[in-house]
């Protein structure tokens, strides 16, 4: 099982190396850290955006990759839709997200979703790394479905689920956030959580199980909802997987380590999105090489 950011990267030197698509590469930070992922075996990247910008950044940073794939294109839809098309022909394993807008990255997903007949729908996983829990937390989905009904629950809960799999998680548990702490049916989180539970019952949801309690402090703070101190806390009452009831909510708490350390000292996030098969490693274009790394090494690991 892969806990940590750090086993994530010792992981993916010995499962690489994996060919990786690169969209828009013409970036320093990440052509950084793709020396740095090559040099450490995670894998081979396809470069793909403006040759000549490529070149000229690779040569300043002393980069040789006149060993790799080079596909000059400008165009950023036509870029992330030759990224794409590269894993879905098993010519790559997986993307990494470049310096380009997330919506030329979702179009090219849709599309090739489309013409494969997978119908799964595309989902981000947050990964959490917290100070006092040895293993990740994810939650889901902070970044595409704007407001899930009980069907699309499902489907991000599947994608989650195939992520923590692969980083070697048996039979992940799954936390399902709602708005109150007691059975208010009147609330859809609340009347989804329910649903959820008897679609795993039934057997139409597998590889999970549901763990109970509706909100975090049922599966931060147990049953009572307090706790005199943290030392205290029963870490194996939080589920591997939150899933939460829309957006707005997951994106504003998957930015929290983004706050001054001095409050959140010792967090740590990634974001992996799953589409029809295809893994895509999504760090932030404002990311410096050495977390963009950690970001490929999770790729490698899912792929």
């Amino acid at each position: 099982m892969i806990r940590s950011f750090a086993g994530a990267e010792a992981a993916a030197a010995k499962i690489g190396p994996k060919r990786i698509s690169v969209m828009r590469a013409e970036n320093r930070e990440f052509l950084l850290a793709l020396k740095e992922a090559y040099s450490r075996g995670y894998g081979e990247p396809i470069l793909i955006g403006s040759e000549p910008e490529i070149r000229r950044i690779a040569d300043e940073i002393e980069f040789d990759i006149g060993c790799f794939q080079l596909i000059n294109e400008k165009d950023s839809q036509e870029i992330a839709y030759k990224a794409v098309q590269l894993v879905s022909s098993g010519d790559a394993q997986l993307v990494l997200r470049g310096h380009i807008d997330g919506y030329f990255m979702f179009r090219s997903l849709i599309r090739s979703a489309s013409m494969s007949g997978i119908k799964r729908r595309i989902s981000v996983v947050a990964l959490f790394q917290l100070p006092l829990l040895p293993r990740f937390v994810g939650m889901t989905d902070p970044g595409v479905t704007m407001a899930p009904d009980f069907q699309e629950k499902i489907e991000i809960i599947q994608n989650a689920v195939d992520i923590f799999s692969h980083l070697g998680y048996d039979t992940p548990r799954i936390g399902i956030l709602t708005a109150g702490r007691g059975l208010n049916t009147n609330l859809d989180s609340v009347t989804d959580a329910i649903k959820i539970r008897d679609t795993l019952s039934r057997g139409e949801l597998t590889g999970c199980t549901i763990e109970d309690g509706l909100c975090l402090s049922d599966f931060f703070l147990g049953k009572d909802g307090f706790l005199e101190s943290h030392e205290v806390i029963d870490l194996s009452l939080i589920p591997d997987i939150l899933l939460v009831h829309n957006l707005e909510i997951a994106n504003m708490f998957s930015k929290i380590d983004t706050l001054p350390l001095n409050y959140f000292s010792g967090w740590a996030r990634h974001g992996i999105l799953m589409s029809g098969g295809i893994p895509v490693t999504i760090p932030s274009r404002s990311d410096r090489h050495d977390t963009i790394i950690t970001a490929i090494a999770l790729g490698v690991c899912i792929a």
